[in-house]
């Protein structure tokens, strides 16, 4: 009987220690579990010598050795008893709080962006939630007049206009025709004829088709036939017109004109640079402080430019040949209008945060002239277009060319501005072409003493005047000129019209050609009778009058 009594008075001891032990503790914890419900189930481990929670079987030892054994083991102290009592009562007074707090961690957790590092990561989780109590601050960027997307190279968006037939072609005067290309016709079909159909069309007209340029931005396709040696020009340009009033693919005949850029006087070119009146004389200064013409695309349809050119470090720039013949090179005249509109350094540009889109439409021909075609021009124009350019620069002059007002005419109708040189043919001059088409904004130039330009054209088609005379100007391999004429002029108003494109992106022509009579500085009679249109282009009001 000793043995047994001993057992059940061991047995009865060990439940009455653990009562003792658990009692302290939150019997709403103790049913949650978690980490105090762990340390539960090692306690009983650690009493019953198993981790299932039944009482561990006899080993017939007798008390006293186990209260000798017990003796020998080192226990607690009082004071480290009290303080674990003290450290779960604690634990358990704060554990509500902790669930808390959890709950709330966890639905914050779930609205916050997860990281890459997981839950783990708890210094990004805290840095998600402040990003996503941080306000939203939404911008509304005005609509832009395009309804393409332009793609540099691929021009297979829808037509801008379905091109109408010319009501009858007629051979240009003489002297006009003494300004186009020798042996050289050139015709505008849809954009939708065949090449087959249109090599068809020369064979029938004893011409060789020599180019065909498709231009679905212009809704049309210019063919290049060339006539035979032997043949008299005027009579095959003659035999085509007859065609054309029968065959409707035929939208218009002429020659393939040659154009010449406008700028007359140059002085050799200089390693250094001398103040610039124009900045003064437009009141430039004053119009940067409100816009610098950010991001408009300028096109400039001229001569190869020299892109590493100091005074155009940092500017963007786009470049095609529209030519397609010979070795592109670098040119004065493309590389001084290039910089009168967006020159950076010593040279103060009139939008030095515009982009610029450098057409090459112009080289040096036989005469060492920088000289251009319709094909080239047109080709040109249209690459511009497609590429979001909203103003097109065309500081060069011509005959008139109704392939050319074709071409003109498209652009302006997506939003396009044009602006283009008066001419330099002086007083008497008739007018040039393309300044006179309508819907373009035609320059002419005055000095540093607001006094007009002596070659300049005259004529009512001229919208106002800028400085074009003696204006200092970045040239080929670092080097500066000192140049006059109305193209100077006329880079000078394609700048502007950036620096307000700028305030606001769907300005059209007519509000552009309004905005800048309104603000023009006005001469007295005799200047505006003496051509200078409307007055000399005020920048500085000009940009403001835009709110």
């Amino acid at each position: 009987m000793l043995v047994p009594f001993a057992s059940l008075r061991s047995t009865i001891g060990s439940f009455i220690a653990a009562l003792l032990v658990i009692t302290p503790l939150s019997t709403a914890t103790l049913a949650k579990g978690g980490k105090h419900q762990e340390h539960k189930r090692g306690d009983d481990k650690d009493q019953n010598g198993s981790n299932d929670g039944k009482p561990r079987r006899d080993d017939g030892k007798s008390k006293k050795e186990k209260e000798a054994r017990k003796k020998k083991e080192p226990g607690p102290s009082g004071k480290q008893k009290q303080a674990e009592h003290n450290d779960r009562s604690g634990s358990n007074r704060g554990h509500k709080q902790k669930e808390a707090r959890s709950k709330q961690d966890d639905r914050r957790d779930r609205k916050a962006p997860r990281t890459a590092h997981g839950d783990k990561d708890r210094g990004r989780r805290d840095h998600a939630r402040v990003l996503e109590r941080r306000p939203h601050r939404f911008i509304a960027l005005p609509a832009s007049p395009f309804t393409f997307a332009p793609t540099r190279f691929g021009f297979d968006q829808p037509s801008f206009a379905k091109p109408q037939r010319a009501t009858r072609s007629t051979i240009p005067p003489a002297n006009d025709l003494r300004r186009s290309r020798t042996r050289e016709v050139v015709l505008a079909v849809p954009d939708d004829v065949s090449d087959g159909d249109t090599i068809t069309l020369g064979t029938g007209l004893s011409l060789e088709v020599t180019v065909q340029k498709r231009l679905p931005l212009l809704g049309m396709k210019i063919v290049r036939l060339r006539v035979p040696e032997g043949r008299d020009v005027t009579q095959a340009l003659t035999g085509v017109i007859e065609r054309s009033a029968t065959d409707e693919r035929i939208l218009e005949v002429q020659p393939n004109f040659i154009f010449e850029t406008a700028q007359a006087a140059t002085i050799g070119a200089m390693k250094f640079s001398v103040p610039q009146y124009a900045t003064e004389a437009v009141r430039l200064g004053e119009a940067h402080r409100i816009a610098l013409g950010r991001n408009v695309r300028v096109a400039v349809i001229d001569t190869g430019l020299d892109g590493s050119h100091p005074e155009l470090s940092g500017v963007s720039i786009e470049t095609f040949d529209a030519i397609g013949e010979g070795i592109p090179a670098s040119e004065a005249h493309g590389t001084a209008v290039a910089g009168i509109v967006a020159a950076r350094q010593q040279i103060r540009g009139m939008a030095p945060d515009a982009r610029v889109l450098a057409v090459r439409a112009f080289a040096a021909g036989s005469g060492q002239r920088a000289e251009a075609t319709t094909l080239s021009i047109i080709n040109g124009i249209h690459w511009a277009i497609a590429n979001g350019a909203r103003v097109i620069n065309m500081s060069f002059v011509g005959p008139k060319d109704a392939l050319l007002q074709r071409a003109i005419e498209a652009g302006i109708a997506k939003g396009v501005i044009f602006v283009a040189a008066a001419g330099n043919g002086g007083p008497l001059a008739e007018h040039a072409y393309p300044a006179a088409y309508n819907g373009v904004i035609a320059v002419t130039a005055i000095d540093s003493n607001d006094q007009l330009y002596g070659m300049a054209n005259r004529g009512d088609y001229i919208a106002l005047a800028a400085p074009g005379v003696d204006i200092l100007a970045p040239a080929p391999n670092s080097a500066y000129e000192m140049s006059s004429g109305t193209s100077l002029a006329a880079a000078h108003v394609s700048g502007i019209i950036a620096l307000m494109l700028e305030r606001r992106p769907s300005l059209s022509t007519e509000e552009a050609r309004d905005i800048l009579r309104r603000t023009a500085r006005d001469p007295d009679q005799a200047a505006m009778a003496n051509g200078l249109g409307a007055g000399i282009i005020d920048a500085a009001r000009a940009v403001a009058e835009i709110k």
